[in-house]
């Protein structure tokens, strides 16, 4: 049940007394990006997690759970905000050019049927695996989109210009922290400060991300 008035309406306003604008203003704050139904999605996940991070600011719940929930959270919104603004970026913006279209590529090994008598020579010099040895070259193949590492898609806005390099390594560092809400890799992540850092600065670096990606379009688009 909710918390009887007027502590429920106290709690809301508490959490958005120091936010610049409603669910409107905070989609409006990822203007840069021209798909509107993602620019609606990710401005409303900005929303919640300021909205959320100031309620437990409020309750200032001194207990180690609760510092580690508030921290799991932020990390995870603000990582999948960066990740779906990047993609838009890559996939939607820049889809044509070399740089993305590598995305799609990887080297495997593909086994080919060798010459009989090059076969033979090479089972030959085999004592123990000399059944299970096949003929194989090296090839190109395409993956799919949903298959592409996020630290490969940062290093492709890094190297279109989208990203500086140094703002690029956080923000994939702050995809990475997010691996840390499983609890069994948390378990191995003694320092908590370290966790604490991530939260914070995954905030603090939206403003910079939106500057050089808005810059990076600007200049497409007077280039087109």
């Amino acid at each position: 049940m909710p918390l009887n008035e007027p502590a429920r309406s106290q709690a809301i306003q508490y959490a958005r007394n120091d936010l610049p604008g409603d669910v409107a203003w905070h989609v409006d704050y990822f203007d840069f990006i021209s798909n509107a139904e993602l620019r609606q999605r990710i401005g409303q996940e900005f929303y919640a997690a300021r909205n959320l991070y100031k309620l437990w600011e409020g309750l200032r719940i001194d207990e180690d759970w609760a510092k580690q929930a508030q921290i799991q959270l932020q990390v995870q919104q603000y990582a999948s905000i960066y990740e779906a603004a990047i993609h838009h970026l890559l996939f939607e913006e820049a889809a044509d050019t070399p740089e993305v279209q590598r995305l799609f590529e990887y080297e495997a090994l593909v086994e080919r049927q060798l010459p009989g008598h090059i076969m033979d020579k090479i089972r030959g010099l085999s004592t123990d695996d000399a059944g299970s040895i096949v003929g194989a070259i090296r090839a190109t193949r395409r993956t799919q989109e949903s298959k592409i590492r996020f630290d490969s898609k940062v290093s492709a806005a890094v190297a279109l210009g989208i990203l500086e390099e140094s703002l690029g390594k956080e923000i994939a560092g702050f995809y990475t922290a997010r691996n840390y809400i499983h609890i069994h890799a948390e378990l191995r992540q003694d320092d908590f400060e370290w966790q604490v850092s991530f939260a914070r600065d995954a905030y603090r670096r939206l403003q910079p991300f939106k500057d050089q990606a808005s810059k990076w379009l600007m200049v497409r688009a007077s280039a087109a």
